[in-house]
């Protein structure tokens, strides 16, 4: 090829490079600016929200949307939350499991339900990190026994949970409710490490008539888990003051109840476990088994510990319950009624079960003239009425009916404790009261030679057998509600350990020598301390002043951070407190201007021309202030703010997404002239080399 050949091709390929390179580069700017909107940062928690802005979002983010909630934020509900597609949760941002976690309380007046997750899409839906409070208290009951329906429902679908939250004051039957579905599809519903309590209040004949299903005030029991689920889990919750039962089984073939914890501290119970329900599996219990769970009358009676068959709970004499376990469940208190009273069954196995409870109870107007139900004790059971089944030893055979109709003795001699154990909510603000201190090394002792030495050693142990033992410190470690304060502490022991350690060996060492010293001399020291240097005991003292002294700042350290961390704490709730008290405000403030501008022509108190109902408005403006909670108009508002929030990002993302567009046009025009003008300049040096 010739030279004039090769310099056309060359100047070609050169011309071709530059032009690929800024393809490349405006492509991938063009990629980089389209993927731009997707990065987002971690979902943040929804700050103030209402039922309906919160299922709103169920609604458009669709399957496997999470609804977080700010921690320590309180939710007035006026309505219920409901799921719409699989996989979506309810929680609190960071899954706290203590005080941080929100709080859903209910305001609405005919509100009986919080969260509701049983359609028929709504599989793998879950519950975590919630206190949800149905506001009994201050609500009431809920009259009409059609809409008491349970605090939080769940149900007619696979693998749903609910999780570390603690549920309490609903208004209706029970606290949870987990349903079988309409063609009884539940399966694999999971209930672990939830607190359920108080739950329900005590039947009052004077309130509430001589039927507490009848009661004119609506029904004052209430049970804590009301479960219809086939293969599910309920384990390691804790149950306490559920006036009805704490855990219902309704048949529910293949369900583990492992674990739990059921108490009755300041409200009697009816009952702890109920296995008495034939429908709506027409009385299949089979593969369900209850086991390991502990039932404590410690403050309050519990008239049935565990109920097996529909006899403990009414006259039904012929129904049968088939399959099922009870095995190695205790029984504890003080007002224990019955302990396991079983009737009615086949195919049961009941084992290993123990009792450490004080049995007693008298009738109730409630009991059946016929028969005489016998005294509460640990063990009944009805054998005429068992077919094919396994039943430890101990249990009495008698016939009865309806045994939870009997009442707690309390009197003078028998009155309720009240050392009661904290509650799992209580456990978290007492452990960062608790002082952890890491554990004390071990001396090594220095090694001896000969018989001499050895027989001095043994002598020096024997001393220290007989010297008073002091406590060990703590091997967990500090726990003063901070992890940095915690590193500080442990470091600054660590180095006063290691410190102390080293002059042990140094005195173990010192003490050694004086030891080989002394051998040779007829009259020996009494004592290695006579033998040292005056100046090594002075220091040694001064050492133990100053590591005293250390000690005693350290432990003023920790009790300050723990102080701190209590204030902060109350600080906290204080501030929840004003938040409560401005929100009233606001809510009373918006009422009156609402009346003032439905009205603006009344401009006095005394107006002679204006009717009847323009007086009593005019009163209530000038009135005090009371409290206008007026869920409604708070929920319209905030549907309207959430409309326009919504309507403005919208818009606001179409105008940012302008321009994005005209900053990635502007950016690619300027790379093309910085690259036009590159070529250019290459091309002049090129001519100019070859001139030269």
């Amino acid at each position: 090829m010739s030279s004039e050949q090769q310099s056309h091709t060359r100047p070609s390929s050169l011309d071709r490079q530059p032009l690929s390179s800024t393809s490349t580069f405006l492509i991938l700017t063009f990629l980089c600016t389209l993927l731009l909107p997707l990065v987002s940062a971690a979902p943040p928690c929804v700050r103030f929200a209402d039922y309906d802005s919160i299922n709103q979002m169920f609604i458009d983010g669709g399957p496997g949307t999470k609804v977080f909630l700010c921690p320590n934020k309180l939710y007035r509900l006026s309505g219920t939350i409901v799921f719409t597609a699989a996989d979506q949760e309810l929680a609190t941002y960071g899954y706290p499991t203590g005080s941080e976690r929100a709080i859903l309380r209910v305001e609405g007046k005919q509100t009986s339900t919080v969260v509701q997750g049983d359609c028929r899409r709504c599989a793998r839906v879950g519950v975590r990190s919630l206190i949800i409070d149905g506001n009994r208290k201050k609500l009431g009951r809920i009259k009409n026994m059609d809409d008491a329906a349970g605090l939080v429902i769940l149900g007619g679908n696979e693998g749903q949970s609910i999780k570390h939250c603690w549920i309490k004051n609903p208004r209706g039957f029970t606290a949870v409710h987990i349903r079988e579905g309409d063609k009884l599809q539940c399966t694999g519903a999971v209930i672990d490490k939830n607190e359920i309590g108080p739950v329900g209040e005590e039947y009052d004949p004077e309130l509430d008539g001589e039927d507490p299903e009848m009661s004119p005030l609506g029904r004052p029991l209430a049970d804590g888990l009301s479960i219809a689920c086939r293969d599910s889990f309920v384990r390691d919750n804790t149950f306490y003051d559920n006036t009805d039962a704490s855990i219902v089984i309704y048949c529910s073939p293949g369900t583990l109840v492992l674990a739990n914890h059921i108490t009755a501290r300041s409200l009697s119970s009816m009952a702890g476990i109920l296995l008495v329900d034939q429908t709506p599996f027409d009385g299949d219990y089979t593969g369900v088994t209850v086991k390991q769970n502990i039932i404590d009358a410690a403050s309050r009676s519990i008239r049935v510990g565990i109920g097996i068959g529909s006899t403990v709970w009414s006259d039904d004499t012929e129904t049968i319950l088939k399959g099922g376990s009870v095995l190695n469940n205790g029984l504890k208190g003080r007002y224990m009624g019955y302990g396991i009273a079983a009737a009615g069954l086949e195919g049961f196995k009941v084992k290993g079960n123990w009792d450490e409870a004080q049995h007693q109870g008298q009738r109730s107007a409630r009991c059946f003239d016929e028969p005489v139900n016998p005294d509460p004790m640990a063990f009944l059971y009805n054998l005429e009425t068992i077919k094919d089944s396994e039943f430890q030893s101990g249990f009495k055979d008698h016939d009865f009916q309806y045994v939870v109709c009997i009442d707690g003795l309390y009197d003078n001699s028998n009155p309720p404790k009240h050392d009661l154990p904290p509650l799992p909510h209580d456990l978290e603000n007492e452990e960062a009261k608790e002082q952890h201190l890491p554990p004390k090394k071990e001396q090594v002792q220095p090694k001896k030679k000969d018989s001499a030495d050895a027989k001095e050693q043994s002598e020096e142990e024997e001393e220290e057998d007989k010297s008073p033992e002091t406590p060990g410190p703590s091997t967990d470690g500090f726990s003063t509600g901070s992890e940095v304060m915690d590193d500080i502490l442990e470091h600054s022991q660590q180095r006063m350990l290691e410190a102390i350690d080293h002059l042990h060996r140094r005195v173990d060492v010192l003490a050694s020598n004086v030891a080989q010293a002394d051998k040779g001399k007829s009259k020996k020291s009494e004592s290695v301390g006579e033998s040292l240097d005056p100046a090594i005991s002075t220091h040694l003292e001064k050492l133990q002043r100053r590591v005293e002294h250390l000690e005693t700042s350290q432990k003023n350290l920790l009790d300050s951070a723990i102080a701190m961390r209590s204030s902060v704490q109350s600080w906290d709730q204080e501030m929840a407190t004003i938040g409560e008290w401005q929100y009233d405000i606001l809510l009373d403030v918006r009422h009156k201007l609402d009346l003032h501008s439905s009205h603006a022509d009344i401009e006095s108190g005394f107006n002679p021309s204006m009717g009847e109902r323009d007086g009593e408005i005019l009163n209530e403006i000038n009135s005090p202030r009371v409290d206008h909670t007026h869920p409604s108009i708070d929920r319209e508002n905030i549907r309207d703010l959430s409309n326009k929030q919504r309507l403005k990002s919208e818009q606001g993302d179409g105008k940012e997404g302008w321009g994005w567009w005209i900053k990635v046009l502007v950016l690619q025009c300027i790379v093309a002239v910085g690259v036009w003008l590159a070529r250019g300049w290459w091309r002049r040096r090129r001519v100019h080399g070859k001139i030269l």
